[in-house]
């Protein structure tokens, strides 16, 4: 009805989301080509979603590798050790006391790891985070925030580092146990 009989865009507008739909088959309906910002948003959680899966491949790669090192520190650990041990051993401490301190001394390096982690990568965060914002506004643009870090996540990182710690443990606290007195000496 606008009596308008050349044009190289149109701009259409609908209420919610459901209508853009309709709206959209109508107009590609008629012939025309469409783009909305819907797309463009769709397209960049595809990317996010393809780095987030590269990140999260990143981080099972450091956990193995951690691990490996948290049970070879462990090991050796058990080997500098032997004596000490041995000395335990023969004035009463018990198979389980010994145990105990190999596997709370690896849950308390997970621990720590974890801790440490988390608050390298929280300061990590911010730093970008105000970097970016300072380019963004030296160029007139808004204050965003690029990192989000759920309280529940952060616990969730420190509780599985402390696990993976005692699981890498484990293993040198029980052949700790076994050893021979004086075998050990």
């Amino acid at each position: 009805d606008f009596k308008i009989n050349k044009f190289s865009q149109a701009k259409v507008k609908s209420q919610s989301q459901q209508e853009m739909t309709g709206v959209r088959a109508a107009i590609e309906g008629e012939g025309f080509l469409v783009s909305s910002i819907s797309d463009t948003v769709d397209q960049a959680n595809q990317v996010f979603r393809v780095v987030q899966i590269v990140l999260l491949l990143f981080g099972i790669i450091a956990l193995v590798v951690s691990a490996i090192g948290m049970f070879n520190t462990m090991t050796i650990a058990l080997l500098e050790r032997t004596e000490e041990i041995g000395i335990m051993k023969s004035i009463g401490a018990s198979d389980m006391g010994i145990s105990l301190m190999f596997i709370m001394e690896a849950t308390i390096m997970g621990f720590l790891g974890g801790l440490g982690g988390v608050i390298i990568g929280l300061i990590s965060g911010e730093i970008v985070n105000q970097l970016i914002n300072s380019i963004a506004s030296r160029f007139g643009g808004e204050a965003v925030r690029l990192f989000y870090s759920p309280w529940w996540f952060i616990l969730a990182i420190i509780i599985f580092s402390s696990f993976v710690g005692f699981i890498t443990g484990f293993a040198p606290a029980r052949r700790a146990s076994r050893l021979d007195p004086l075998d050990a000496l």
